[in-house]
């Protein structure tokens, strides 16, 4: 779901110092931090990847871990 920014809401994005800019939900008093596509899509990549070679390991670990039980 997309949401569109009011004109009020772009100008006082614009007008912020802070970066990236945070925004609060006054229902949950949760903050969210808006950054663009492109770099959420790299961060996301990132952590995927991280993720990967993290199950990698565990794997890698097991399958050496079953090795050293194994009976010579």
């Amino acid at each position: 779901m997309d949401i569109q920014l009011t004109p009020q809401q772009q100008q006082a994005l614009d007008t912020q110092a802070e970066r990236p800019p945070r925004v609060i939900d006054p229902r949950t008093n949760a903050t969210y931090i808006l950054v663009p596509e492109t770099d959420y899509e790299t961060m996301r990549e990132l952590l995927d990847e991280e993720r990967r070679q993290q199950a990698i390991h565990a794997v890698a670990l097991r399958n050496a871990i079953g090795r050293m039980n194994e009976e010579p």
